[in-house]
């Protein structure tokens, strides 16, 4: 797992789980998920940091590993702006 803090971002805290699975076949499927910890004041007043753990599942689809994280990342940080 990687977690991912910030000391300008007080009470957020990241943490992507990383599982690779490997079929009988040798196939490898990476499995991403998504925990966060994330102040109450702002899940209230944002629905997607509540949702953050779905979205970051979508994300992967469309983007790809290292722009799914940097997207939540930058989301994050305008958020709390």
């Amino acid at each position: 797992y990687m977690i991912l803090r910030s000391p300008a971002l007080a009470g957020f805290e990241l943490m992507i789980v990383w599982k690779i699975n490997v079929d009988e076949d040798g196939t490898v499927t990476p499995v991403l998920d998504l925990l966060n910890k994330i102040p109450l004041s702002v899940m209230e007043a944002n629905r997607f940091a509540s949702d953050a753990p779905h979205c970051f599942r979508s994300l992967l689809y469309i983007l790809g590993i290292q722009a799914s994280i940097e997207t939540l990342i930058k989301y994050f940080v305008k958020a709390t702006e």
